[in-house]
């Protein structure tokens, strides 16, 4: 078994395992521009305070996913409050852009599970997001992060999808497998097929790879799950200390439907219907993982994804970085 696999499952039922704080940004990829996904920020705690805390989602996921698939005994929770905003690519212009994307913009709140099988070699990721679209927030949030990075100030949130606020949610279900484990911990491999219902309804299979020396078991780090901003996945307790390492991965998604792109049931100036859309994209993102201090890592990975829409400018491939800050106690 790999290491590290039977202190997380006497930990699984701690308070407080970890704590992780996530910023996009398309600028971190190291172009100047600024459009499609053009930014993100999340923070997200794991332990039985994720499950437990005010407000959780857990109890409904939980739901959720025993309708879904057997239980399991060893599960591992997160809880991530969040804010992504999408963008065309003339931020500058107050003008509703025919032939780019529409802004858009989602604040949200979710609550994640893994579920690790007995054999330790199969694991269920889970997660219900509960959010809304078009909030009036988002210019100021998306004006202030900029403010922070010295870009310019985007200028046409009035004509974001449902704008004036929507509530909207997700449902997200994917099966982990581990192919290939070096038992000292210095590479594994694994595969994940994933299904979605919500603003985004889509069903995706990637591979993704890790080198270097790790001691956090292989289903705690999720990569090929992040959906713009990364999934709500539990950080072990006492894991990553010390380690160092890259991982590279990539996925294949068949998608239905993209509120982001087509809107809701409330107005949204411009929109896409599904035709104008492409129904299948690939991804693929590169990384490294590295300690800060004693349990506090560092996580950078440049991701892209083939253009969304079909024709005109905004038929484009979106580069956008993300680095994360995780605490493990």
């Amino acid at each position: 078994s790999l290491m590290g696999v039977p202190r997380a499952e006497a930990q699984s039922n701690e308070e407080y395992t970890g704590i992780r704080l996530q910023v996009d940004n398309d600028l971190f990829a190291g172009r100047e521009r600024d459009r499609d996904y053009t930014g993100g920020l999340a923070i997200s705690i794991s332990g039985t305070a994720a499950r437990d805390g005010f407000l959780s989602l857990d109890p409904l996921l939980e739901r959720l996913d025993a309708l879904t698939r057997e239980q399991h005994d060893e599960v591992h929770y997160a809880r991530q409050f969040g804010f992504m905003a999408f963008t065309p690519q003339d931020i500058v212009s107050s003008e509703i852009q025919e032939d780019d994307r529409p802004y858009a913009s989602l604040l949200f709140v979710s609550n994640g599970r893994v579920a690790v099988a007995a054999d330790q070699r199969t694991a269920w990721s889970s997660s219900l997001t509960i959010g809304v679209l078009g909030s009036a927030l988002a210019e100021e949030v998306h004006g202030f992060v900029h403010e922070i990075v010295g870009s310019e100030e985007p200028q046409g949130y009035e004509h974001q999808i449902s704008a004036g606020g929507e509530p909207t949610a997700r449902y997200t279900l994917a099966r982990h497998a581990l192919w290939i484990a070096n038992p000292n911990g210095t590479i594994d491999v694994k595969t994940t097929v994933q299904g979605s219902v919500g603003y985004l309804t889509e069903t995706s299979a990637a591979i993704s790879l890790r080198a270097g020396r790790f001691n956090s078991p292989w289903w705690s780090f999720t990569p090929e799950l992040t959906d713009y901003i990364a999934a709500p996945t539990p950080a072990v307790a006492n894991s990553g200390t010390g380690e160092m390492y890259f991982f590279l991965g990539a996925r294949v998604k068949a998608r239905a439907y993209n509120a982001f792109l087509q809107g809701q049931f409330r107005h949204s100036d411009l929109r896409y219907s599904a035709d104008e859309l492409e129904p299948i994209l690939a991804e693929a993102w590169i990384g490294f993982v590295m300690p800060l201090l004693a349990q506090t890592q560092l996580t950078y990975s440049l991701n892209y994804q083939t253009a969304e829409i079909r024709d005109g400018v905004a038929d484009r491939d979106a580069l956008w970085g993300a680095v994360q800050v995780t605490h493990t106690f």
